[in-house]
């Protein structure tokens, strides 16, 4: 009898997988979704709040109330309660407390080209002390006012011998003081202001007091930080108008021109004061600071920020913080013209140096003197157009 029954060839790349194999690429795949749904968590439950927390301290700047007695109610226990605070005077070179400058705001339609604000106001310090910013003067002196929406930076250099005050009974110490001390006084080491935060805020709150300008944000490195990071980025291209020379061999000299400099020898042009002015040495400051923003938005640099980023994290002091720094400092990085940044200095005319005692130093110290024409020229040269 024939067989008629007939085979049929089946291609082994079409056979259905085994149960055991597909029972494998299963639990592959559910473990692989646990894990997404266990980092979503994580990112939400500590690496996103760690994201979002400030670095250090942020800024607390009460507003300054003007020479009349301030007076406020509230109810306690069904009775209402007066207080009169007593008016804020202004400092003794003053007839009235300085006008507090204007906060610019976003207008009808503008879109801020980086972050959600018109404007920021940031103090930049850069102190004499490095390890662990317990102590230290304020050796450089910065106010930045940002413009988010048009992309442009105006900065002014406050000479670190400016003679201020503080506000009375917020200092141990006795007025009138170094603007560079009015950092130190706040430090945790020191240990002299009764305000909150730390040496940045109490520097922040002379600032305001004597001038006027309240600070958003503020970043403190010390004279450490700035060699290891310009070291970082493969040093910094200056082209110095004349040459430079210091009797100290710590500092040694820099021909007129372009040149790279190291850290080391950076820090060390941003010190020389022997045989030069005060003036002269804030001035090449801003030449390096200028020389390490160009060096910052070069492509071969920017790329490298998010590197540095983590890796300076914590080798300096500011209120914003990572989420801040990645998302809005690496726009306003990408975006940034150079030519943009304007750096002002004080000009001779409205600063008078002389000695004065200081009773924090008990001895009499150099000092620059001013007047208001001081606080109108800080406040036109941070808003100029």
């Amino acid at each position: 009898m024939k067989d008629e029954t007939q085979k049929i060839y089946v291609d082994p790349s079409q056979a259905p997988a085994p149960k055991r194999k597909r029972r494998f690429w299963h639990v592959f795949l559910c473990i692989v979704a646990a894990l997404v749904v266990l980092f979503g968590l994580l990112d939400l439950a500590w690496l996103r709040p760690s994201m979002l927390k400030p670095l250090a301290e942020q800024l607390n700047l009460s507003a300054l109330t003007g020479q009349e007695p301030q007076v406020t109610s509230e109810v306690q226990d069904g009775v209402v309660v007066q207080t009169t605070a007593q008016p804020v005077q202004p400092p003794s070179n003053l007839q009235a407390l300085p006008p507090a400058m204007p906060v610019p705001t976003l207008k009808f339609l503008q879109k801020p080209a980086c972050g959600k604000q018109a404007s920021w106001t940031v103090l930049l310090v850069g102190i004499d002390y490095s390890g662990d910013y317990l102590y230290g003067l304020a050796d450089v002196i910065r106010i930045a006012q940002v413009d988010w929406v048009n992309l442009k930076v105006n900065m002014v250099a406050l000479p670190r011998d400016l003679l201020v005050e503080a506000p009375a009974g917020r200092f141990t110490e006795e007025n009138p003081m170094k603007i560079n001390q009015a950092y130190l006084f706040g430090t945790k080491g020191w240990g002299g202001y009764l305000g909150e935060g730390n040496g940045a805020n109490s520097l922040a709150e002379v600032i305001q007091y004597n001038f006027g300008v309240t600070a958003n944000h503020y970043a403190v490195v010390d004279f450490g930080v700035v060699v290891d990071f310009i070291n970082a980025i493969g040093g910094v291209e200056v082209n110095l108008p004349q040459g430079v020379t210091d009797p100290s061999p710590d500092f040694g000299s820099f021909p007129a021109g372009k040149q790279t400099l190291s850290g080391e020898r950076a820090l060390a042009l941003m010190r020389i004061r022997t045989n030069y002015s005060d003036a002269f040495r804030v001035s090449n400051q801003t030449i390096v600071m200028r020389a390490i923003l160009n060096k910052l938005i070069q492509p071969a640099t920017l790329i490298r920020v998010p590197s540095l980023i983590s890796e300076f994290k914590d080798a300096f002091l500011t209120d914003l913080s990572l989420d801040q720094i990645t998302s809005i400092g690496l726009c306003f990085l990408r975006k940034f013209d150079g030519a943009n940044l304007r750096a002002s200095q004080v000009p001779n005319e409205l600063i008078t140096a002389d000695y004065v005692y200081l009773p924090s130093l008990d001895s009499t110290a150099y000092v620059y003197r001013w007047d208001s024409r001081l606080v109108d020229w800080i406040q036109q040269t941070l808003l100029q157009q």
